[in-house]
């Protein structure tokens, strides 16, 4: 009887590496790229490193939505990384590996993932995954429709984000995102969705009626991303960074152009990026590593020159607002990235907003 015993498990060892096929394992990220000192150095090192973080070694995660995305450099959209961003690619293997914050961030922490960006300027998630989209520069880029242009649907880890969708009823987006979840779990049903409540939410004066359906949406099982809510609340004075050496106003969270004051900037595209990978992995954000968002253009952080803090700047900071007491041409983003005291401030902040006990967003619900 022992000998039996002792057989079966053996048998049951030998059958373990087989007994789960991940689906990050169809598509193995490239190897691990080189890496830098990073200024300030904040990385925490390998020793330090939370376990948490092997949660998403290997791992393929998805960003799907709109500008919101993108704009910060939470994800770079496809082109090339020297010279800026080429919003024009369609191919799904033009998209993959995605270097922007959030890549960033887990490489900083010793992790590799397959990052992949399928973000689009302006679109809801019902153009996207839901086959509406007429624009005539997406006909033409992707005839067969973005949906279908998604060849390979399994990943780990889907990041759902839209404009707003006017003329439906918060139980109608709803129900559309229960589809679009459906999706990704026929190709992985272990896949985990999160939907992001971005600072646009927000700053375009349209929170009521968004968050009417986010509430629907938590109770399907996704995960609500609480991204634009803490920017909003630090804006408006609702939420204090702690121990802080700046003054915080909206040029110090979103871009100033003469048709543009609501997309992110660099520092709040670090801010997405951390609150994704915090919520993904469980880790603590104070004490996460952004010295990456100083050097886009240096070779150890090939994202793209148009997230050189002088050239972002000179770019998205173009509004002289007379209504306001200050010039928000001169932003001070950089310098709250500069701010050892300013970042671990808004890293605690994070922790904050990521709390479940907190459910900043449903105090906007009104």
């Amino acid at each position: 009887m022992k000998s039996f015993q002792k057989f079966f498990c053996l048998i049951l060892l030998a059958c373990l590496p087989f007994s789960c096929v991940a689906c990050s394992s169809r598509n193995p990220a490239p190897g691990n790229p080189t890496t830098a000192t990073q200024k300030p150095a904040t990385a925490p090192t390998q020793a330090d490193k939370a376990p948490a973080a092997e949660i998403l070694q290997g791992k393929k995660v998805l960003f799907v939505g709109c500008s919101f995305s993108y704009y910060g450099g939470t994800v770079c959209p496809a082109g090339d990384s020297t010279t800026g961003t080429n919003y024009a690619d369609y191919a799904q293997e033009k998209r993959e590996h995605d270097n922007g914050f959030f890549y960033q961030l887990c490489k900083a922490n010793g992790v590799e993932v397959n990052v992949t960006d399928w973000t689009f300027g302006g679109h809801n998630l019902k153009e996207i995954l839901g086959g509406a989209c007429t624009r005539s520069k997406c006909k033409e880029g992707s005839p067969e429709g973005h949906l279908e242009a998604l060849k390979d649907r399994c990943f780990d880890y889907v990041i759902l984000n839209e404009i707003r969708r006017d003329g439906e009823s918060a139980q109608e987006i709803c129900s559309s995102i229960e589809g679009y979840v459906n999706i990704f779990k026929e190709a992985n049903p272990n896949v985990k969705v999160y939907y992001i409540v971005h600072d646009g939410v927000y700053v375009s004066g349209y929170e009521k009626t968004w968050l009417e359906s986010v509430e629907l949406i938590e109770k399907t099982g996704v995960t609500i991303l609480d991204w634009g809510t803490l920017v909003y609340d630090i804006i408006k004075g609702n939420t204090a960074v702690p121990d802080a050496t700046q003054e915080y106003r909206k040029s110090t969270f979103l871009v100033s152009q003469p048709k543009d004051s609501y997309h992110p900037n660099i520092l709040t595209g670090y801010l997405y990026a951390l609150m994704t990978y915090c919520a993904i992995t469980g880790e603590s954000a104070e004490g996460q590593p952004y010295g990456f968002c100083w050097d886009p253009g240096n070779a150890a952080y090939p994202i793209s020159k148009r997230f050189d803090i002088d050239i972002f700047k000179s770019a998205y900071y173009t509004l002289d607002n007379p209504n306001t007491d200050w010039d928000e041409r001169d932003t001070n983003f950089d310098k709250v990235l500069a701010s050892a005291e300013d970042m671990k401030g808004l890293q605690q902040l994070v922790n904050l907003y990521l709390d479940d006990d907190t459910n900043a967003w449903k105090k906007h619900l009104g």
